[in-house]
């Protein structure tokens, strides 16, 4: 299925129901890396995120930020937070090291080949995506990915998104 990244949508379907990732497009490039965030949407709640590209061989990584559509809405000075800073900020520890190995994402062609950057809007979407360690985080801290003070465990199974939707038109982009 062609589809630009800005109107993908993927499913992964669970014995809790079907989990969904897609990319909301932002003004400008939220980072040095992509003009979009990722949304992840659980049987529970929806985890919104930015992307990274290191230097090398390390490849990409998710940073938990705030829902950037709530923070346009509202006219928030700044837009999207950044979560993991404050968490850790708090208290480092250990499990920062932890949590951020959980938020590694991979992009593949429909050939399964690996893409090294993260989707751009208006350029094809992969075929599928996957995260397979955040779980983790999920389970044991998904507290660190929210805003939600209520969070509790989120539990996903680890597993491929594949693109099953092309939205006829891109979404409605949001401030940084």
């Amino acid at each position: 299925m062609s589809c630009p990244a800005d109107q993908a949508v993927y499913r992964l379907q669970t014995e809790d129901g079907p989990l969904e990732i897609g990319f909301i497009p932002a003004v400008s490039f939220i980072s040095a890396a992509s003009d979009l965030y990722l949304y992840l949407t659980t049987t529970q709640r929806t985890y919104w995120f930015s992307f990274s590209v290191s230097n090398g061989y390390s490849g990409m990584t998710l940073h938990p930020v705030s829902d950037p559509a709530e923070a346009s809405n509202a006219g928030r000075e700044g837009g999207a937070r950044e979560l993991l800073a404050d968490y850790f900020a708090a208290d480092p520890d250990a499990a920062e090291q932890e949590v951020w190995a959980s938020l590694r994402f991979y992009s593949l062609d429909s050939d399964l080949t690996f893409k090294f950057e993260p989707p751009l809007s208006g350029e094809p979407a992969p075929a599928y995506v996957m995260m397979p360690e955040i779980g983790l985080t999920l389970w044991y801290e998904p507290q660190v990915l929210t805003e939600d003070p209520g969070a509790d465990r989120d539990p996903i199974p680890r597993g491929i998104f594949e693109l099953t939707e092309c939205l006829p038109a891109p979404r409605a982009k949001v401030r940084l």
